[in-house]
C-alpha cells in the first residue's frame, strides 16, 4: 500500500477529539506527519511501538498499517474512546491503555520499543514536551521520533541537549507547519500553521552495537 493511500485511510477512518480538552493541548496529528514517522521507523528494527500522547490514534493507526504492533497510550479516557470507535481499531494489531506518561504500565526493556509521539507543545503547561521525552527514555526506547514546536532556534539545541543527558542523539530532523484549526473559544483564526519539528532520537547504546 502507497503512503498517499494510508493518509487517505487516515483521514477517511480516524476520528477527530470529540472532546478536545485545551489543558492538554489535544490536536490531532496530520495524517502525513504520522505516515512519515511510520516510513523513518520502518527501516529500524522495532518489535513494539509506543505512542505516548496518542489521542484519537492518527500515528498508532498509521504505524499498525505499516505492519507494526503499537500500544497507544492516553491519560484521556474521552480521546481513547475516540479512537476505538474507528473501523480500523478491530482490523489491526494495536492496543489503547489508559495512563499517565510519567507512569507508565510497561516495563523498561533495552531491545524492545521505539517511540513515535505527539507530544503537548508545552503552551499551555511549560515543560510537558520533555516530560513525553523523558518517558520515552526512562522506557528504553532504542528510537523516539517525536514532534515538537520549533518556536526560536534555541528549542531545538535544548531539547537535542536534554535527550543528550538521556543518552540519546538526534538522528534525523524534518520542520515543517503543524495545523492548528479553530477548536477552543480563544482561537480567532479559522485555521493557525504553528512551526514545528519532526525529531528522530536515537539511544546511544544502539548505535554503539
Amino acid at each position: 500500500m502507497k503512503p498517499s493511500q494510508i493518509v487517505l485511510i487516515l483521514e477517511r477512518n480516524v476520528k477527530r477529539f470529540s472532546k478536545p480538552k485545551r489543558f492538554l493541548e489535544q490536536y490531532r496529528t496530520p495524517p502525513e506527519i504520522a505516515v512519515e514517522m511510520a516510513l523513518w521507523l520502518r527501516s529500524i528494527d522495532c518489535k513494539v511501538v509506543v505512542d505516548l500522547g496518542t489521542g484519537t490514534g492518527v500515528i498508532a493507526y498509521a504505524l499498525s498499517l505499516f505492519g507494526f504492533y503499537v500500544v497507544g497510550i492516553d491519560v484521556d479516557s474521552d480521546a481513547l474512546r475516540d479512537a476505538m470507535e474507528s473501523k480500523l481499531y478491530s482490523k489491526l494489531a494495536l492496543d489503547f491503555v489508559q495512563a499517565d506518561a510519567k507512569y507508565l504500565p510497561l516495563r523498561h526493556s533495552d531491545n524492545k520499543y521505539c517511540v513515535a509521539q505527539n507530544p503537548p507543545f508545552g503552551i499551555q503547561r511549560k515543560g510537558q514536551d520533555t516530560v513525553f521525552l523523558e518517558a520515552a527514555a526512562k522506557l528504553g526506547a532504542n528510537y523516539v521520533a517525536s514532534i515538537h514546536h520549533r518556536g526560536s532556534d534555541r528549542v531545538l539545541n535544548y531539547l537535542e541537549e536534554f535527550m543528550r543527558r538521556n543518552e540519546y542523539r538526534l538522528k534525523h530532523i524534518e520542520a515543517f507547519k503543524f495545523p492548528i484549526p479553530a477548536m477552543y473559544r480563544s482561537h480567532t483564526r479559522r485555521i493557525y500553521y504553528a512551526p514545528a519539528l519532526l525529531l528522530l532520537f536515537e539511544r546511544k547504546r544502539v548505535q554503539e552495537r
